[in-house]
């Protein structure tokens, strides 16, 4: 599903937070030979994988909440369940760190729902958060965002078949 977004726009260069050791990275590499990808993870010991699965690769251990690289530095800001990690009090904060670093536009693998209250049963019950990405990535200033929800035939079980979904927006032009 991940590729499948990606396919929709054109694109050079990507940066994944919360890569783990990259296996998206790897699947992006095979599907797009020609493009740049880099990444982040809190985990020093994925990111050390990582950059022996990419000979020469770029991989920083960093949080998602403070980014070190520049304004509009790249295409693409790709996060795959990273941010279900990140608590209701900084997620404001790491939407924003997200539309700052990215060009063009967010693709977001994550737990997406309308209901507040239903959100915040979920985080009682799994200790994963969900949000309105929706609502977030507008008040962030991106724009045209597109919300898919993967179904069962991607991925089976709760809570991806209940909360998961492909969300993709567009990055305000500076």
């Amino acid at each position: 599903l991940i590729v499948w977004a990606l396919q929709s726009f054109n694109w050079v260069s990507l940066w994944e937070v919360g890569m783990g050791p990259g296996p998206n990275l790897v699947r992006i590499v095979r599907e797009f030979p020609n493009k740049q990808v880099v990444g982040s993870d809190i985990n020093p010991e994925a990111i050390e994988l990582a950059k022996q699965t990419f000979n020469g690769g770029i991989f920083h251990v960093e949080s998602t909440e403070d980014i070190l690289l520049s304004d509009k530095s790249v295409d693409v800001i790709l996060s795959d369940a990273s941010l279900i990690y990140i608590g209701p009090t900084k997620i404001k904060n790491t939407i924003a760190e997200l539309v700052r670093v990215a060009r063009n536009r967010i693709v977001l693998c994550e737990f997406h729902g309308k209901s507040s209250w239903k959100r915040f049963l979920l985080r009682l019950k799994t200790g994963y958060n969900a949000y309105n990405y929706k609502n977030l990535l507008e008040e962030a200033g991106c724009y045209d965002v597109q919300i898919i929800k993967i179904t069962d035939e991607f991925w089976q079980g709760f809570p991806w078949s209940t909360w998961g979904h492909i969300i993709v927006a567009k990055i305000p032009k500076a």
